[in-house]
């Protein structure tokens, strides 16, 4: 008999306060959600909080905005697992969620109903929240011109440290089934040339004493790479001077990387040592305990940046994971798209049209969603996406590790992009699961989602299991 799929669900603290931990018969009744994905540590609103200002009301909870929102920690934290690092427990002082631990609250009630419980922490910080941890400004990166970045240094041993107490602090003190770690940012050029994204800004780095010193162990030359990255950091500005004038923003982009391919060496080194922080997260996790599944939020960038795609190997990805979620919010993923190749086209396509290169991009990273480039904020992407991006995980994991794809639940956008219904989720996650998944994660938060959507998810589950006429 084949395994019944995991349908997880992403939560914050504040819905539990909100709602009360009974919130977990009504998730489970209405949607058949089987585990919890509670958000533990993050500074982000993208997984805490309630619904951000300007979007529908959703139908449950309180309608008023939650200003007061400092994020951290929303469970109990023991201060002897910190004593490695000069970053010490930092509880959210949050208001409406203080002084409530999170996974207190919720384990009993969801062992209870038969539900799993993970933990969900989420390393962002570029909401700049995390300025409040004291000692946080010495762990973060530099960048090219030496300058501090906002963002911790994935090297640092400190930010190390503190991870590692945080996985430590939790796996011992909570019987959790699992946890899983998320991460959205890239390395240097990427960052350079797609602005930084939504919400950060487009300079390169690291070029800490962390990461110089991992740069000439493998024989970079550190300055080289700042210096190829500063003009990069130009030519994706339209502020370089080309020596050969006719030449367009692509052949000076290939000419400077062939002076300098310290440039593209600078970028590995930085990913491996994002790669490198993973693996001593679930290496931590195993060596506490065994039987707790970790997993990893692949960032949504997975399926727009084909730089971006080729470093997060799936074959390698699966010799540190029990599982992946990889983003595919189809609904808002139109919107997404359109901004990540408008930022693309301004910085190395600038004399090409946004119509070629996004027919390039959704070509070479192997989905058909042909259609007017302008058009793909309202429209969104197809469920056949999500079958695409599906069976290419599985593929790739080799039935390894479970796959989980993240799908979009009232994920916010401004309101000329398609917004999810009912028959837009159940599409999603029949296809999703018909695409060989061992499951869903619904996703962003539960205090965004709308409960008709949610009831969809629960109709088509008890669908499924009816038997063939």
């Amino acid at each position: 008999m084949t395994a019944e799929p995991l349908i997880g669900l992403q939560i914050g603290a504040i819905s539990f306060v909100d709602e009360g931990v009974d919130l977990i018969d009504t998730l489970a009744d209405k949607a058949g959600v089987t585990a919890l994905f509670v958000a533990t540590q993050a500074f982000d609103r993208g997984v805490q909080g309630r619904q951000i200002q300007g979007r529908p009301y959703p139908g449950h909870g309180p309608s008023e905005f939650d200003e007061d929102h400092w994020g951290g920690s929303y469970v109990t934290q023991h201060a002897e697992h910190y004593r490695g690092t000069v970053l010490q427990p930092y509880r959210a002082a949050d208001r409406d969620v203080d002084g409530f631990d999170v996974l207190a609250n919720v384990l009993p009630k969801a062992r209870e109903r038969g539900l799993q419980t993970y933990s969900f922490v989420l390393e962002n910080s570029h909401s700049g929240l995390a300025k409040y941890v004291p000692n946080w400004s010495k762990v973060l990166q530099l960048d090219a011109w030496g300058r501090t970045d906002s963002y911790a240094c994935v090297r640092n041993p400190d930010y190390i440290a503190w991870w590692l107490s945080l996985v430590e602090d939790q796996v011992r003190h909570y019987e959790l089934d699992g946890m899983m770690f998320g991460s959205e940012r890239n390395g240097p050029l990427g960052n350079v040339l797609e602005d930084g994204g939504f919400a950060r800004d487009g300079r390169p780095y690291c070029f800490c004493p962390h990461c110089v010193a991992a740069g000439e162990r493998r024989g970079i030359d550190s300055r080289r790479a700042a210096d190829g990255y500063v003009k990069l950091y130009e030519l994706a500005r339209g502020g370089d001077d080309p020596a050969a004038p006719g030449d367009s923003s692509l052949v000076r982009f290939l000419r400077l990387l062939l002076t300098y391919p310290e440039i593209m060496a600078w970028e590995q080194l930085w990913h491996e040592g994002y790669e490198e922080l993973q693996k001593r997260v679930y290496g931590a996790v195993k060596f506490l305990a065994p039987d707790v599944q970790v997993g990893w939020h692949v960032w949504h960038h997975n399926t727009f940046s084909p730089l971006y795609r080729a470093q997060m190997d799936y074959t390698r990805i699966r010799q540190y994971a029990d599982f992946v979620k990889p983003v595919m919010y189809n609904n808002c993923a139109g919107y997404r798209l359109h901004h990540h190749i408008s930022a693309w086209r301004r910085s190395i396509f600038r004399e090409i049209d946004e119509q070629t290169v996004y027919d390039l991009f959704r070509q070479s990273l192997g989905y058909d969603e042909a259609m007017p480039f302008a058009d793909l904020p309202a429209n969104g992407l197809s469920t056949d996406y999500v079958r695409r991006e599906t069976a290419r995980t599985v593929r790739a994991v080799d039935r390894q590790v479970r796959v989980y794809p993240g799908l979009d639940v009232n994920v916010p956008t401004p309101a000329h992009v398609k917004q999810t219904g009912p028959d837009e989720i159940a599409a999603s996650l029949t296809t999703a699961l018909d695409a060989g998944a061992d499951g869903v994660i619904l996703s962003r938060k539960y205090s965004e989602m709308d409960l008709g959507n949610l009831e969809a998810i629960g109709s088509t589950l008890r669908r499924r299991r009816q038997p063939s006429a």
